[in-house]
């Protein structure tokens, strides 16, 4: 099962609340970068980036034990069972899918949005455990750096598109063709749900994390 926890983008947003400095923040996404690109980081040199990295792990333990989301979690499993959907693509859409919609709310503050694009600048060395680490990682700041902000996580059509990149490759987790349509549906249910609850999301992580030492 997926682990839930914050996508790369809202880890960005995060980070912003105690500094701006690119290491900084391209480390608080790194580990999701790592998981995108199937490598693993090595221990970093740069202590901002390990800095940002360790930041990364406390944000996503904040985040997965904050009341507001579990119970999101918990709608979200419970509308998409009423709607057939089998448990194993279940769980993983409730739980990512309420994080890629709390990142389309995230994604229309203009800071939130600097901050990420600041990481994604950073131009200086990352440590990777893999060979190719580097070669793989470049390429994916090349296509990151080139894309829009995703202002399509606001719906649920926009988040079913990254789902099935994100679960395709996992036979028990990917929906079927028949399943997608519940699953846009409850997501385009969800969505105005998380606008609602985000201040307050935000508000239990920011209050279960302790300000980085400087």
């Amino acid at each position: 099962m997926l682990s839930a926890g914050v996508n790369f983008f809202g880890h960005a947003a995060v980070a912003s609340w105690h500094a701006a400095d690119a290491p900084w923040l391209l480390g608080a996404m790194l580990p999701d970068f790592a998981t995108m690109i199937a490598a693993r980081l090595g221990p970093q040199a740069d202590p901002r980036l390990a800095e940002g990295v360790a930041h990364h792990h406390a944000t996503d333990a904040a985040f997965h034990h904050a009341p507001a989301v579990v119970g999101l979690f918990r709608e979200a499993e419970a509308r998409l069972t009423a709607r057939g959907v089998r448990r194993g693509p279940m769980r993983a859409v409730a739980h990512v899918g309420v994080e890629l919609l709390l990142d389309g709310v995230l994604v229309q503050d203009a800071g939130y949005r600097a901050a990420f694009t600041a990481g994604l600048g950073h131009d200086g060395p990352v440590a990777w455990a893999d060979a190719d680490g580097d070669a793989r990682f470049a390429q994916l700041l090349d296509r990151l750096r080139a894309a829009p902000p995703p202002t399509d996580l606001d719906r649920g059509a926009g988040v079913a598109r990254r789902l099935d990149r994100i679960l395709g490759h996992r036979p028990l987790l990917a929906p079927t063709l028949a399943e997608r349509p519940a699953i846009v549906g409850v997501l385009d249910e969800l969505a105005a749900r998380v606008a609602v609850a985000a201040t307050t999301v935000l508000t239990q992580v920011r209050a279960a994390m302790a300000p980085p030492a400087r």
